[in-house]
């Protein structure tokens, strides 16, 4: 009789852990078998000081509060011309792993505009005085074509997203092949996703 009963309990208890077992799995994020993310966050990243910036390019151009920590426009070209580079102006992935035809969630957290662009090379973009000063020279023509010796931006398109300020959009990600991104008016903004560890490596 206790044996029974041991037996009923035992099965009752495999029962239950069964149940909370696929109902924990059901309830997970969407990952494939090897335990890849299906959802990547990738955030664009400025710190733009909106009066200097405003003042000297325009009203409009970086939107956001004032909060400390924030790059004049002064400051922004100083380290542009030092570096090549504003460290501030960036692409941040996070470093996880995607699964097969994961969804890249792009939010722009800066103030400024900023555009993500599949290119096949990395290259300048279609603002000649940062693309000088950047030491990129030659826009990558998914940025700009030429016309009447003036750089003009190529429309936006799925591989060509503007993104304003606090806009966010999501694209889907092909790991059979490298991919490139770059910003086409900070041309220095970089990213690149690796097929072989499906990782997200931030190119400076």
């Amino acid at each position: 009789m206790k044996k029974t009963i041991l037996f009923i309990v035992c099965g009752a208890l495999l029962v239950l852990c069964g149940g909370l077992l696929v109902s924990g799995v059901a309830g997970a994020p969407a990952q494939n078998a090897a335990g890849l993310s299906a959802d990547v966050n990738l955030h664009i990243r400025d710190y733009c000081d909106p009066a200097s910036f405003n003042a000297a390019i325009g009203p409009g151009t970086c939107i956001r509060s004032t909060v400390p920590g924030l790059i004049t426009f002064g400051a922004f070209l100083a380290e542009l011309g030092a570096d090549k580079s504003v460290g501030a102006w960036r692409f941040v992935p996070n470093q996880i792993a995607a699964a097969q035809g994961a969804t890249l969630h792009v939010e722009n957290l800066g103030g400024e505009t900023h555009t993500f662009t599949q290119v096949k090379d990395f290259g300048g973009g279609f603002v000649a005085p940062l693309n000088a000063a950047s030491g990129n020279p030659i826009p990558a023509p998914e940025c700009a074509q030429t016309v009447n010796g003036q750089l003009v931006p190529q429309p936006p398109g799925p591989d060509n997203i503007f993104l304003p300020a606090g806009a966010s959009t999501t694209v889907p990600l092909d790991q059979e092949v490298s991919v490139k991104y770059q910003c086409c008016v900070h041309p220095w903004m970089r990213l690149t996703l690796t097929p072989r560890d499906l990782s997200h490596t931030l190119v400076r």
